[in-house]
């Protein structure tokens, strides 16, 4: 039952990452009829996003506690790289007072390593039951 509130858990901050990323802590938008190159990271930032969240509800629904720890750890693997998209892996615009430097950037940070964070309790507690059961 607790892996599955973890799975839960996963899920939404998922799902949080990738609504957010174009809704309430969005890049900055169109400029002079152009996208700016902080536009293409939080595209980067859902797409990873939707792949997390398809992680996370694949985790939920399989029964077996060894795919759930490896999905986990895939989760874990891809929430850590989302964290370094905006900034250094695409470049965000040159003004700190920008939204994406302000808030995208921020924002995608804390939300991701917050999922990390979930998802290493998951695969510690997956490791844990493993060595219980053997």
């Amino acid at each position: 039952m607790k892996r599955t509130i973890i799975g839960i858990a996963e899920g939404v901050a998922a799902l949080v990452l990738t609504i957010g990323a174009f809704t309430f802590f969005k890049a900055c938008g169109e400029h002079d009829g152009k996208f700016m190159a902080c536009h293409w990271a939080q595209n980067a930032v859902i797409l990873a996003g939707i792949v997390l969240t398809a992680l996370a509800l694949v985790r939920i629904v399989f029964p077996d506690e060894k795919i759930k720890t490896g999905l986990s750890i895939g989760v874990f693997a891809l929430s850590v790289s989302v964290i370094f998209i905006p900034g250094t892996v695409i470049n965000l615009c040159m003004m700190e007072s920008m939204a994406c430097r302000s808030t995208f950037k921020p924002a995608v940070i804390v939300v991701s390593a917050v999922l990390a964070a979930i998802a290493l309790a998951d695969v510690i507690a997956g490791f844990v039951k493993a060595k219980k059961t053997q």
